[in-house]
């Protein structure tokens, strides 16, 4: 039995819960939304989309990855979403795209971690990070079993949100040097270098990798001055070279 990840991630928590969940399914291949083409989603026996939670919404790129996609058969389909503190609405929003191509989700979870927009306190980070094995291993089994839950009784929760939208907040100040890892790291090539300095475009994804993995801490959020120069994360076992292979195609 065949199982296919479909994950995205731009600070590493989606990324290594993907590898994680890998590890513990049999037979189980993880590949990212942003490179991967949705014409050929091809058969599998379940497929599981691995996402962070953006206001309480899935991310811009796996809207775009499920609108697009081309689904052989039916597999059982399964979410389970990153978050600092609640999924929100983004199992039921996946949901209703995956309704209007007539699949449906069936199970989805979650997995606590630090989060990259409005971080926790670094004890608290911590403690997520310490209990990510044990909560994923919580997971295999539904998973495993093929087990459904129904989206609409809110056991996942729904929050209204107001999101962003076309995000126009980041920038990149005096201190860049060009050294262009922003540019390598946004999952929309929204980040050009242009006479040494990074320029930042309007197809912004509010990802947020660029302002976390800016080594000299250039880029700032105008719009959001509680967050504009504050601490910066990634998961410790994701390096910057593993988010550009999730993210860009090969050269």
């Amino acid at each position: 039995m065949k199982t296919v990840l479909y994950v995205f991630s731009a600070t590493g928590n989606s990324l290594t819960t993907a590898w994680k969940l890998a590890e513990g399914l049999e037979n189980c291949e993880v590949r990212s939304v942003v490179t991967a083409d949705p014409q050929k989603v091809g058969e599998a026996d379940a497929i599981g989309f691995v996402f962070p939670v953006y206001y309480g919404n899935i991310p811009y790129p796996v809207r775009d990855f499920v609108e697009r996609m081309r689904m052989e058969g039916e597999p059982y389909l399964f979410a389970v979403a990153t978050c600092r503190g609640h999924v929100g609405a983004a199992a039921g929003r996946l949901d209703a795209l995956l309704q209007e191509k007539g699949k449906h989700l069936s199970w989805a979870g979650m997995v606590k971690l630090p989060g990259n927009s409005f971080l926790n306190t670094p004890e608290e980070d911590q403690k997520s990070l310490e209990a990510q094995d044990s909560n994923i291993r919580a997971l295999l089994n539904p998973i495993r079993n093929r087990e459904e839950i129904d989206l609409r009784s809110g056991e996942l929760g729904e929050t209204p949100v107001d999101y962003p939208g076309n995000f126009r907040g980041i920038m990149a100040d005096e201190s860049c040097r060009g050294c262009g890892i922003c540019a390598g790291v946004c999952p929309v090539g929204n980040i050009t270098i242009v006479d040494g300095k990074a320029l930042v475009g309007n197809n912004c994804v509010t990802c947020l990798a660029c302002f976390h993995w800016c080594p000299t801490e250039s880029i700032y959020m105008s719009k959001q001055d509680l967050i504009a120069r504050r601490r910066k994360y990634h998961h410790p076992a994701v390096t910057y070279a593993d988010i550009v292979a999730l993210n860009r195609e090969a050269e």
